[in-house]
């Protein structure tokens, strides 16, 4: 998920019901200098869900995919 490019970091505390979280963090820069959004492997029963554990005004666009151990899924 990318954000809007406002230079503020959003998301960076771990979600508090992380049960089915799988990886979470921000995605930086090369530099480690700006946050640029953040990448967040959930197991959820739809996209919606997976979509509403980050915060939506602040990304240009939330994208979810069908992942499973192993390799994404078309």
């Amino acid at each position: 998920m990318l954000g809007r490019g406002t230079g503020q970091a959003a998301d960076l505390a771990v979600p508090p019901d992380a049960d089915e979280l799988i990886a979470y963090g921000p995605l930086l820069s090369d530099t480690d200098a700006a946050w640029l959004g953040t990448a967040a492997l959930v197991r959820a029963p739809n996209p919606d869900t997976a979509r509403a554990i980050l915060t939506p005004h602040r990304y240009a666009d939330i994208e979810v995919h069908n992942w499973q151990f192993g390799g994404r899924r078309s």
